[in-house]
């Protein structure tokens, strides 16, 4: 955090990363509780995060536009309070289709945060720090969903999924709030970013305007590397967002259906992530980004499609001593995962200029929603046709996927 050029600026920023993955992912601790609680298909319970994710896909693009004319900032912060009535609702459902209004209020608030946040980040650091800087965004948004198999799997093992969302509803708001005054203040100084300050209040607000900023969101420049990190953001979220949704559903299963077990997985894939997010994002600086990408895609291939031979092999020891393995093992499953993260937003932030940042990364992480739409629909049909474990070969076909896609911009330019 010290080595990058405006920490002010980042700390608040990550945070506000951390608050908007955690209500992101609070519903798949639970989703054994809710294909229970309400009769549901694990194909319902999958689409409750494409529903999510859709409306990522409907209003990032515009919502990256709006911030480049009102000011990222003022954005940023109504979003994540936002995503807060969206869970608040989801807590006191008691039918299905209010879950999935729920998701749609989450979702349409929770995608005012990446073209926003990434976008901040982007216009105050510079080329020798965007790596760390997007890292150490990337780490709290790991942080953040690393505490929902804690938080909401916690609180719902005790109290109840009910209780467990409200809890996860007053902890995203107590830290908003703490970092709302940091937010709101002009930053600090110039660091030998893209930008000397982060006064960013936007200009007068028209509808006219409004619309015109989203028709210059489609008119950013169309290179060939940001046409094939769109589609590197696209796939990478489809493979991550469909390991997050059903870990805990697969090896709750292998390991004999506990749901707190299966979080315990959960939890590790996430904080094996953590740690790669910084550990990347500091790489990125000093070694080629395209070439970090592919040995992150092929590592998190190979260690997802072996996840169902170790399954079998192990299937003989004591639970105890299965669960431990699975534990360790989705740990470096993460570490493949989130590794990817920090060297494709770095990628993408080379992309950039202060002028259309917003834009830019409202286009690209439009892939990101679309990908994290397909992932957990994807996975709940293959779960509900051959089982849960059937998806996981999908999801390393997809990570393969990713590292031919790195190699294209590894060749030329």
């Amino acid at each position: 955090m010290t080595e990058v050029a405006r920490p002010r600026v980042v700390g608040p920023i990550t945070a506000g990363h951390g608050v908007n993955e955690f209500f992101a992912i609070v519903v798949p601790p639970i989703i054994p509780l809710l294909v229970a609680d309400f009769g549901i298909s694990y194909g319902q319970a999958g689409f409750l995060l494409t529903v999510f994710f859709a409306m990522y896909v409907l209003f990032q693009l515009p919502a990256g536009a709006l911030a480049d004319r009102i000011g990222k900032r003022r954005l940023l912060i109504g979003g994540l309070f936002g995503m807060a009535a969206g869970v608040a609702l989801a807590a006191t459902a008691t039918t299905y289709g209010t879950l999935v209004v729920a998701q749609t209020i989450a979702g349409i608030a929770g995608a005012t945060f990446h073209p926003t946040g990434m976008a901040i980040v982007s216009d105050v650091e510079n080329e020798r720090t965007e790596g760390k800087a997007m890292g150490v965004f990337g780490f709290g948004g790991a942080l953040g969903t690393l505490s929902a198999p804690l938080v909401v799997g916690g609180l719902a093992a005790l109290f109840g999924w009910r209780v467990a969302l409200a809890g996860a509803v007053a902890l995203g708001t107590l830290v908003t709030l703490a970092i709302v005054p940091s937010l709101s203040d002009g930053g600090e100084g110039d660091g030998g970013g893209r930008e000397t300050t982060l006064s960013d209040g936007g200009r007068e607000f028209s509808f006219g305007g409004a619309l015109r900023s989203v028709r210059a969101a489609v008119a950013v420049p169309v290179t060939r590397g940001v046409v094939v990190l769109f589609l590197v953001t696209l796939v990478l979220s489809l493979q991550h967002r469909a390991i997050q949704t059903f870990t805990t559903a697969y090896v709750g299963g292998a390991a004999g259906g506990s749901v707190s077990v299966g979080n315990l997985a959960f939890f590790t894939l996430l904080l094996g992530g953590s740690v790669a997010s910084l550990w990347a994002g500091d790489l990125a600086d000093r070694f080629d980004r395209r070439l970090l990408g592919i040995g992150a895609a092929l590592a998190t291939a190979g260690l997802v499609a072996t996840t169902l031979v170790l399954t079998d092999l192990l299937g003989a020891l004591p639970s105890i001593a299965l669960i431990a393995v699975l534990a360790v093992w989705f740990a470096f499953i993460g570490v493949g995962m989130y590794a990817s993260y920090p060297v494709k937003n770095a990628l993408v932030s080379e992309q950039a200029d202060a002028a259309y940042s917003g834009s830019l990364f409202g286009v690209i992480q439009t892939a990101s929603a679309v990908g994290s739409a397909s992932g957990p629909a994807i996975v709940g049909l293959l779960s509900d046709r051959w089982g849960v474990a059937a998806a996981f070969p999908a999801i390393a076909a997809a990570s393969l996927l990713l590292a031919v896609l790195f190699s294209v911009l590894l060749v030329g330019e």
